[in-house]
C-alpha cells in the first residue's frame, strides 16, 4: 500500500477557481509519497505555463519530489499574490 503525502496548496489568480469560492484558492491535496511537482500540477489540471514556489523557494524543475507538509504555491507569471 502506497504511503499518503498531504500537499497544502495555494492558488493564486484565476488558478484559485480549482478550489471551491470558499476555499479562498487555498487547500491540501494528497499523493503517493514519491510525487513530483509535476503530478501534482497534473492532479489539479493546471496549464504548464504556471510558475510554482515549493516553501517559499520559485522551483523550475517539475520532477523537485514532494515531501510531506510542502507548501506549494502555484500562479500565472507576472500575477501578483490577491
Amino acid at each position: 500500500m502506497d504511503r499518503l503525502i498531504r500537499i497544502n496548496v495555494i492558488l493564486h489568480s484565476y488558478l484559485r477557481e480549482k478550489f471551491p469560492p470558499e476555499a479562498g484558492g487555498r487547500g491540501q491535496v494528497q499523493l503517493p509519497q514519491g510525487s513530483r511537482l509535476e503530478d501534482l500540477a497534473a492532479a489539479l489540471d493546471l496549464p504548464k505555463a504556471v510558475h510554482a514556489a515549493v516553501n517559499g523557494q520559485i522551483v523550475r524543475n517539475r520532477q523537485t519530489e514532494l515531501q510531506d507538509g510542502d507548501e506549494v504555491r502555484f500562479f500565472h507569471a507576472g500575477s501578483g499574490g490577491r
